[in-house]
């Protein structure tokens, strides 16, 4: 009972559908789900994983620009020019909210039903215990980073974090408070050095990837210690994960994964759970691949500003909407969940790879840049090492560091160096969302032009880099909202180019 109670309550507190409580009052006790064993524990955990895509943060990001012969849609419109998202559906921040805490709530109700479970066996039950505690940390990791600042070990004891939530809900209507970024953060440190102690690959079927197995969490952790910036952990983690040394087998080779027949095959082939780079898939719900003439997308304007290299494997297939607009094979977009076993019709979804290798090699190369000039050999001979790899040996680290040295002739040799990182980082993980978490993280500005010509432009410490939370969590949960600068002044964000 507590289970399904849990389930409506974060409808409640997230999205406002007070309709759920129908559904569950006319259910019987009997037809509830009774978590009395370690098998059915473990199948609750697999809802433990948001669904809600963060493909809102490509639009927010300097990876993708105007087609005007696009339809244009009033989410990406908005997320563009940096506003606040007022649609609750697929594709927005309201729905990653929504579907994070409803992650964090399985994950809550998986914790407490191990308590009371008889069987004897320790080690599943403390494997079970640790992909919980995975989960758990994961999603308000997400949550922070998105609708909180950056952690900054400055002011991260008195910004607003985000609603931590350690146990099932069980009061209709709840009210909340957010806690602090610090306090987030440690309630993640705690759940994940836990996490990374408990969890084991012994008990998942197939290659687990579907699951936070132990090569998972150990990226996870590289991710969550470098935004912390506690950089020797950063890189303890992502040394036990790829080795000391260059791992190429943890490193895509795209002259493999990008052949077939279609964009559906590589797409495939991208997303493989036997490629050795995938760590972790979750299942997505959006809508961005099925609405391919719409919106502001990666496009010849930005694929020109952006690769340097025609021998840039990671570009070396894409495909056009028509017009200036592209997209890269990376994710299968004609993906249905059916609404029944007859049915011809249901929701698109996609599987994404939420951690993969690639991004553990990168926050290696950005800790050990911060860790000084002890670590520099490492960073200069690794980071060569993968650009002579994806640039099919065209391009070393010296050549790429002499061109930095004469086009951005203004910066310092670390941030030259730091700037080369998040640019060969933003070629690989373009499409997937990452580069906004670097633009926050580093203060990074951004410029926009829209379909009208109209220039936007994001400062470095823009407020607006945090997003604003959903007018449901304030009006049902009792939140205080992000404070956001007005953007209704367009002096300070907007120039007309005409």
């Amino acid at each position: 009972m507590k289970y399904l109670l849990n389930k409506i309550m974060i409808g409640l507190f997230l999205i406002g559908v007070l309709s759920s409580c129908d559904s569950f009052l006319d259910e019987t006790p009997d037809n509830r789900l009774r978590l009395d064993s370690y098998e059915k524990i473990a199948e609750l955990l697999t809802n433990a994983y948001p669904g809600g895509s963060g493909v809102f943060m490509e639009w927010m990001s300097d990876n993708v620009g105007a087609d005007p012969k696009n339809t244009q849609r009033i989410d990406m419109t908005q997320a563009y020019r940096w506003e606040n998202v007022e649609l609750e559906g697929q594709d927005t921040p309201s729905y990653y909210w929504s579907s994070h805490y409803s992650a964090i709530a399985h994950a809550n109700q998986a914790l407490s039903a191990l308590e009371g479970v008889k069987e004897e066996n320790t080690e599943l039950r403390n494997a079970i215990r640790g992909e919980a505690l995975a989960c758990r940390a994961f999603a308000h990791f997400m949550l922070v980073t998105v609708f909180a600042k950056s952690y900054d070990p400055q002011t991260a004891a008195s910004d607003q974090g985000i609603v931590i939530m350690k146990e099932p809900e069980v009061t209709l209507l709840s009210q909340y408070k957010r806690s602090t970024v610090k306090e987030v953060y440690d309630f993640i440190e705690a759940d994940l050095s836990e996490a990374i102690g408990l969890i084991s690959d012994k008990y998942y079927k197939n290659s687990g990837k579907y699951h936070f197995n132990k090569a998972a969490v150990l990226a996870f952790a590289s991710r969550f210690f470098l935004f912390k910036q506690n950089y020797p952990a950063a890189e303890k983690y992502a040394t036990e994960l790829l080795g000391s040394e260059y791992n190429p087998r943890m490193i895509r080779d795209y002259s493999q994964v990008y052949t077939g027949t279609t964009s559906e095959v590589i797409a495939y082939k991208f997303t493989d759970p036997s490629l050795l780079s995938n760590l972790l898939l979750i299942r997505k719900d959006v809508l961005y691949g099925y609405k391919a003439y719409t919106g502001y997308r990666f496009n010849q304007d930005v694929y020109q500003s952006l690769v340097i290299s025609k021998k840039d494997m990671r570009f070396s297939v894409s495909y056009s909407y028509g017009g200036t607009a592209s997209f890269l094979p990376k994710f299968q977009r004609d993906l249905i969940r059916k609404t029944s076993i007859t049915s011809s019709s249901g929701y698109p979804y996609t599987i994404e790879v939420a951690l993969r290798a690639e991004e553990v090699f990168f926050n290696r190369l950005e800790a050990w840049l911060m860790m000084g000039v002890d670590k520099l050999p490492l960073f200069e001979e690794q980071f060569n090492q993968y650009l002579m790899a994806v640039y099919a040996q065209t391009v070393n680290y010296t050549t790429l560091l002499g061109s930095y040295k004469r086009v951005y002739a203004q910066l310092s040799e670390h941030d030259l160096r730091l700037k080369m990182v998040l640019d060969e980082k933003r070629r690989e993980f373009i499409e997937e969302g990452l580069r906004w978490f670097d633009i926050c993280r580093h203060n990074l500005s951004v410029q926009h032009i829209d379909v009208t010509g109209a220039s936007y432009f994001l400062t470095e410490k823009d407020p607006r880099k945090v997003l604003q939370i959903p007018q449901s969590a304030i009006t049902y949960g009792g939140l205080d909202p992000n404070v956001r600068e007005d953007i209704s002044e367009p002096k300070a964000h907007l120039v007309n180019n005409n």
